[in-house]
């Protein structure tokens, strides 16, 4: 009995401090678990976005390039601005840059570059006044301007006589007339325009920002960038990396993937930034394909909390049989799931009933927690949200209800062929409510083709324990490191699919793509999206 409370005791003590650092923020978060050399590649002197789904910690990334070393970092959260129009959304963040980056050279800038540093506040300062004036000004108008000009007409006649000796004399009479004459046109006025006008005096402040702080880098943190409105992401993105060109200043983004459009192309020229060639990636995501590195990342995670929040535990106080491997599963890869189950798991098994977590209560929580996995499809999709909710359907009637597995195949040249079912597919995946488990495996028996393997997350399940189903465990080989299982999932028909949605919404909705390149026809315009159906 003694040993059951001092057990609770330490599962308490651990739940809390998970709790208060489960999200990362100025104030809190967990210890950053960086396993893949992330915050090495982050320091480089180069444009990144950083991708990952939500509670893959991207925020705990950005948060620890923060601290004060060889760079200067300015964080900006972007959810703050998420009900802001563009281009104000554009004025508000410059706003906020100047503010911090002015905060930041105050605060390191040396006793002898004093004078420099209030010189430089000042020019920020003054930035800022100019941004706060145009940002209650129109996005576009057409302003009439007035001109008068003035015209002198002199007239008349003039008669001459010298002196008296040449014997002339003359007389001269002149009309001065003054016209006046008032000049009206209309100019069109684009706050835009105006902005870009200013891109060249932005970029001396970032370099003498700095010079004063010894030549050491600036790195623009734009942390959860898809709070951004798809539809203007590449022009936000475009004046930034306008302000990089020739500049110490980089752009450090953070988002989900396939909800960021970062670039896109006009009939004049491109607009954004091009991934590998003006920005470069840094995926965050682990894939259920490598399910032995995920367990040994959850694991260490696991361990850094209970380093952190000093109590004497180990996995073997806490799980029993498939308990541990089942929620590295639920959790899809995702540490804020991880965790977030087990506080749940901890609060509800360990220290309530003094028993250990089991396989079967995990599924029992995932299953009771799929409602905020489907709200936060609601509040990340926007306007996509009803015709991902029907795929989402479909796919779990699919391998679900009607072949009783939680895995499907998807040929890899189907993909090619339909981009939008691809798009559903991979906005899902980063919604978390599938997961890709292969993304690269064959068909049992074999059919040629290569195909991408999903699983339907745990949450999905009608209930913990269904009968006759079959679930495919990730990792799962023979002696001879074949995945049979996995190879044997029904294969799903994108064609089919794409008819049962267009039926279900008569074709009215479409899913606009983030990454993925766009496929256009003939007729399409370049940056615009081919109506499938």
């Amino acid at each position: 009995m003694t040993e059951s409370l001092d057990l609770r005791e330490k599962v308490n003590r651990l739940v809390a401090y998970i709790e208060e650092n489960l999200r990362a923020s100025s104030l809190a978060g967990l210890t950053f678990i960086d396993t893949r050399n992330f915050q090495g590649r982050l320091t480089v002197r180069q444009n990144h976005v950083i991708f990952g789904r939500r509670g893959a910690g991207k925020s705990s990334l950005v948060k620890s390039v923060c601290a004060p070393a060889d760079h200067i970092a300015v964080r900006i959260n972007l959810e703050d601005y998420k009900d802001i129009s563009f281009p104000n959304i554009l004025l508000r963040v410059l706003s906020a840059t100047c503010q911090e980056l002015g905060s930041a050279v105050t605060a390191r800038a040396k006793w002898r570059h004093f004078l420099r540093a209030r010189k430089l506040r000042k020019r920020l300062e003054g930035l800022e006044k100019e941004i706060a004036g145009l940002l209650y000004e129109p996005d576009q108008e057409q302003q009439q301007v007035r001109r008068t000009e003035s015209l002198e007409r002199k007239s008349g006649f003039e008669i001459s006589a010298g002196q008296a000796a040449t014997g002339k004399a003359g007389i001269s009479v002149a009309d001065n007339d003054r016209l006046q004459t008032e000049i009206s046109r209309t100019i069109p006025v684009d706050k835009l325009a105006r902005l870009q006008i200013e891109i060249p005096h932005f970029k001396r402040v970032f370099s003498e920002a700095s010079d004063l702080m010894g030549g050491c880098p600036i790195f623009l943190i734009l942390d959860d960038f898809y709070f951004v409105p798809k539809s203007v992401q590449p022009e936000f993105i475009d004046y930034f990396h306008r302000l990089t060109k020739d500049t110490p200043l980089f752009m450090k983004i953070a988002t989900i993937k396939h909800r960021s459009r970062l670039f896109k192309t006009t009939e004049q020229s491109y607009i954004g930034a091009e991934l590998e060639h003006d920005i470069f990636a840094i995926d965050m995501d682990y894939t259920l394909d490598k399910f032995a590195d995920l367990k040994e990342f959850m694991s260490d995670l696991l361990g850094a909390a209970i380093r952190d929040a000093q109590v004497k535990l180990s996995a073997e106080d806490l799980f029993t049989g498939d308990g541990f491997s089942q929620l590295c599963l639920a959790s899809g890869g995702v540490p804020r799931d991880f965790l977030s189950l087990f506080v749940r798991l901890a609060n509800s098994i360990v220290s309530a009933k003094g028993d250990k977590i089991g396989k079967v209560e995990v599924n029992e929580e995932a299953i009771a927690i799929i409602s905020s996995k489907l709200d936060a499809l609601k509040v990340d999709s926007a306007g996509e949200r009803e015709i991902l909710e029907s795929y989402l359907s479909a796919l779990r009637r699919f391998a679900y209800n009607d072949h009783r597995t939680n895995a499907f195949l998807v040929a890899k040249d189907e993909l090619e062929q339909h981009p939008q079912e691809r798009q559903a597919i991979r906005e899902l995946v980063d919604l978390r409510l599938i997961h890709l488990i292969d993304s690269n495996t064959s068909s049992a028996p074999s059919d040629g083709r290569r195909y991408e393997a999903y699983i339907l997350d745990v949450g999905l399940y009608e209930n913990s324990r269904p009968r006759n189903f079959n679930q495919v465990e990730p990792g799962t080989e023979d002696s001879r490191s074949r995945k049979d299982q996995l190879r044997a999932s029904p294969r799903l028909s994108l064609a089919e699919l794409a008819n049962h949605v267009k039926e279900l919404k008569n074709g009215e909705l479409i899913i606009t793509e983030g990454q993925i390149p766009m496929r256009r026809t003939a007729r399409s315009d370049p940056g615009q999206q081919t109506r499938l159906f």
